[in-house]
C-alpha cells in the first residue's frame, strides 16, 4: 500500500510540476498568458531580458526533469525489490502447499485468499490483490518509461498503449468522456441548438442523459394524465398509480409486495401463539425475507470461512513455533522462557492439589498377611 500512495504522490506531483514547467518556459503566470510576450522585443535591453528569462526557465525545467527522473529511478528500484520479495514468498508458499499435500495434510494458510475453497473474504481479497498487482506492474512500467525518456512525464494512458493497466484504462475512459462532451458541446454551440437532446448529428453523453431523463418524465406524465382521465370517468373516484402503467405504478407495486408479505407474517405470528416469525422463515417470503435470507447465507458462509481459517492459523503457529524450529535462536529462547513462566504457576497448583489429596487420604484396611507368610516358610523348612 505504501508503494501505491508513493506512486499516486509522484503522479500528482509530476502533473503539477509539468504544468509549472510550461508556465516557466513561457515566462507567464499559470492564471494568465500575456500574448505580447510572444512578440519580438522592441529594444536591446528587452532582448537581453528575454534571453535571460528563457535561460533561467530552461535551467529550472532541466532541474525538474532531473528530479522526476531520480524519483522514477527510486520508484523502479523499489518496484523491483518488492516484486522479488513477492515472487519468493509466493514460491515458498506453493512449495509448502505441495509438501503438505504429499504428506496427505491440508495446506496451512493465514490469508483468506490462500484457502482451498474461497469464501466471500477470500474472493474479495483475491480480486483486490490482483487489481493492486496490475496497478503496481503498470506503475513500474511507467517509471521505466520516464527513466528511458530522460525525465519526461508519462501519463498512465500513454505508458503502454498496447496493454493498458487499470489506471491507464480509467484515465483513458475519463479523457474520452471529457472529449466527447467537449466535441458535442462545441458542435451544439456552432449549430445554435439550445438543449443537448435536440442534437441530431453529433450526440454526446449529455444528450443521452437528458434524453433518458426526459423519457422517464414523459412516461410519468402520460401515466398521471391517464390516471386523471380515469378518475374523472369514474366520477371522481381515486385511481391508484398501480392501476395504470407507468414508473410510479411499478414503484407502488414493489411497496405493496412488502406490505402484503408483512401482513402475512403478522398473521403467521398469531397462528404460532405470538412467537416472532422472522421474514426469512415466513411461509410467503417477500422482498424483506429474500434480502434477509441472502444476508443470513452470506454471514453463515463468512463464519464458516473464518472458522476454517482460525484452525489453519493455529496449525501454522504450532508447526512454526520458534522454540520447536530453532530453540537456540533469540525468538526460540524468548518463547521458551515465556512458556516456562506461564507453565510454572500451573505446575505449582497441580503439586499443591496432589499434596492436599495425599494429606486428606486414609490408610487402607488390608488383611494381615504376616502370619500366613511365616506358616508357609515353616512348611518349606520341614519339607
Amino acid at each position: 500500500m505504501s508503494q501505491i500512495f508513493f506512486f499516486v504522490f509522484i503522479f500528482l506531483w509530476c502533473d503539477v510540476t509539468c504544468f509549472s514547467c510550461r508556465c516557466l518556459v513561457t515566462n507567464v503566470s499559470p492564471r494568465q498568458v500575456n500574448p505580447s510576450f510572444f512578440s519580438a522585443p522592441s529594444s536591446d535591453s528587452e532582448d537581453c531580458d528575454h534571453i535571460r528569462n528563457n535561460s533561467n526557465s530552461s535551467e529550472t525545467s532541466m532541474a525538474l526533469r532531473d528530479t522526476l527522473r531520480t524519483l522514477a529511478q527510486l520508484s523502479l528500484v523499489d518496484y523491483e525489490w518488492r516484486s522479488s520479495i513477492f515472487k519468493s514468498s509466493e514460491a515458498d508458499r506453493l512449495m509448502e502447499n505441495s509438501i503438505a499435500r504429499m504428506r496427505g495434510q491440508d495446506p496451512g494458510y493465514v490469508r483468506p485468499m490462500d484457502a482451498a475453497s474461497l469464501g466471500p473474504l477470500g474472493r474479495w481479497e483475491k480480486a483486490v490483490v490482483e487489481w493492486l498487482s496490475l496497478v503496481i506492474d503498470e506503475e513500474g512500467k511507467r517509471a521505466q518509461a520516464i527513466v528511458n525518456q530522460d525525465g519526461n512525464l508519462v501519463r498512465p494512458m500513454f505508458s503502454d498503449t498496447n496493454n493498458l493497466g487499470p489506471l491507464g484504462r480509467i484515465e483513458k475512459a475519463v479523457v474520452d468522456l471529457i472529449h466527447r462532451i467537449q466535441n458535442s458541446e462545441a458542435e451544439r454551440v456552432k449549430a445554435g441548438v439550445l438543449r443537448p437532446k435536440d442534437m441530431v448529428n453529433s450526440r454526446g453523453p449529455l444528450s443521452e442523459m437528458e434524453e433518458e431523463a426526459m423519457r422517464i418524465l414523459d412516461e410519468i406524465n402520460r401515466s398521471e394524465r391517464l390516471r386523471a382521465e380515469q378518475s374523472r370517468a369514474r366520477g371522481g373516484e381515486i385511481v391508484r398509480p398501480i392501476d395504470v402503467p407507468g414508473p410510479l405504478g411499478e414503484l407502488e407495486l414493489k411497496v405493496a409486495e412488502v406490505f402484503r408479505a408483512e401482513q402475512m407474517r403478522s398473521q403467521q405470528k398469531q397462528w404460532n401463539e405470538g412467537k416472532i416469525v422472522r421474514p426469512k422463515d415466513a411461509r410467503i417470503r417477500g422482498p424483506l425475507g429474500e434480502a434477509e435470507l441472502q444476508a443470513f447465507e452470506a454471514i453463515k458462509e463468512l463464519n464458516n470461512e473464518e472458522l476454517q481459517r482460525l484452525k489453519s492459523i493455529q496449525r501454522v503457529l504450532e508447526q512454526n513455533r520458534p522454540m520447536e524450529t530453532n530453540r537456540n535462536s533469540l525468538l526460540g529462547i524468548l518463547e521458551a522462557v515465556i512458556v516456562g513462566l506461564l507453565k510454572g504457576p500451573r505446575l505449582l497448583i497441580s503439586v499443591f492439589k496432589r499434596v492436599q489429596e495425599l494429606l486428606q487420604s486414609e490408610p487402607l484396611d488390608l488383611p494381615d498377611t504376616s502370619n500366613t507368610l511365616s506358616d508357609k516358610v515353616k512348611k518349606d523348612d520341614q519339607l
